[in-house]
């Protein structure tokens, strides 16, 4: 029989490994030896797939061990209860959890404890097509970075006009969909240096003077009023048009370019240009954008575009005394956009939205728009039908 070498590690190595796997499977190591049997409930990072058997993990682990990384994923195909994940947040918050990932498929709110938790430096959220309330103004002093990709739901509406306020130490925000309820926000942050938002345009301000890179995803230039970048060096700009839209006069385009002017690196995707390219010209004697460009990235985008007008690149980086420019493989710059391609542009638009492929055989009464929702996309949310109480606190 080989030697078993593995087990002759110290504790602090066979945590390291057993904390990158599901803790499912952790806990199967008990049957490996003796040396493995109770090593499981020591683990500081805990990442659960599914719900069944959680709570009774958490009932056995170590009560004195504490909780670095709670991750809690839970895929669609199972049903989630809304008081276990509650209960699994104040048990994470209990053992001073640092970093907390929560997927879950249902609405949720948010313990008491954890508005102020002190010990939390990563946060993520995402509750597909639900929401999570907060019962208070969010204040945590030692959040670095926060993923949001779910509906927050405040008490109070001054908390939602400015939801970042009372996170002084964070330095990267990711937003993704329409996370509050209301039509415009503020992004007050001290010492944000990375800024990411997909999908949401309504932002009323951005105060990020310390903020290095930006990185926007929308089907329309977004709506900020008074922003301040004094430090921004990374720029990417994924605009791309549905046929929703696509007649859409983008009036905040331009402005949004000039807000963004100080950055050196410059990422815009083929569909960005696209807009930039149908709804602000004509360019020639017009000063770019960014007069501080060092670096231009033409980008792959959505819609199947491949060609990119001379005279647009020309318009961008005209300004600066050298700009390096970089294209995505297969790219070809033209001195001119032919009907072909502006019909082939359109149609892709028309078959990434959900329209008919080939418009050839159809009228414009003919065309007609289909939503295709899976069972997948329906709200999941079930409550514990038990009064009896979790108890693995």
């Amino acid at each position: 029989m080989e030697e078993d070498r593995i087990s002759q590690l110290p504790d602090d190595i066979l945590l390291l490994i057993l904390g990158k796997i599901d803790i499912f499977q952790a806990v199967e190591t008990t049957i490996l030896s003796h040396r493995w049997k109770n090593l499981w409930c020591l683990l500081p990072s805990l990442r659960f797939r599914f719900s069944h058997l959680v709570s009774s993990c958490l009932s056995h682990r170590d009560t004195t061990a504490a909780v670095h990384d709670f991750h809690l994923s839970f895929d669609s195909t199972f049903y989630v209860d809304r008081k276990l994940v509650e209960e699994c947040v104040l048990y994470a918050i209990n053992h001073g959890v640092q970093s907390l990932c929560l997927h879950a498929r249902c609405s949720l709110r948010l313990p008491e404890a954890f508005i102020s938790c002190k010990t939390l430096r990563e946060l993520e959220l995402r509750q597909l097509y639900c929401s999570v309330e907060v019962p208070g103004r969010l204040s945590l002093p030692n959040l670095k970075s926060f993923h949001l990709e779910t509906h927050l739901a405040f008490n109070d509406d001054d908390i939602i006009m400015e939801p970042f306020s009372g996170l002084p130490e964070l330095e990267k925000l990711t937003l993704i969909g329409y996370c509050f309820c209301i039509d415009a926000f503020v992004i007050k942050a001290p010492k944000l240096r990375v800024l990411e938002i997909t999908t949401s345009s309504k932002v009323k301000e951005i105060h990020t003077p310390l903020l290095t890179s930006f990185r926007y995803e929308s089907n329309y230039a977004w709506e900020c009023a008074n922003v301040n970048l004094p430090m921004l060096e990374q720029v990417y700009l994924g605009i791309h048009e549905t046929m929703y839209c696509i007649n859409f006069l983008h009036d905040n385009f331009m402005k949004m370019l000039h807000q963004l002017r100080n950055a050196t690196t410059v990422s815009l995707t083929l569909d960005t240009l696209k807009v930039l390219e149908r709804n602000c010209g004509p360019f020639e004697q017009t000063p770019s954008p960014f007069p501080n460009m060092k670096c231009l990235k033409v980008m792959e985008g959505r819609n199947g575009i491949c060609a990119v007008f001379q005279g647009l690149l020309n318009y961008l980086t005209g300004t600066t005394l050298y700009c390096e420019v970089v294209f995505s493989p297969g790219v070809a710059v033209v001195e001119q956009i032919s009907d072909e391609d502006k019909d082939n542009y359109e149609k892709n638009i028309a078959e990434d939205t959900g329209l008919y492929s080939d418009f050839s055989d159809f009228s414009d009464e003919d065309v007609e728009l289909y939503s295709d929702f899976s069972d997948d996309n329906e709200d999941i949310e079930l409550y514990s039908d038990s009064d009896e109480d979790i108890e693995f606190m």
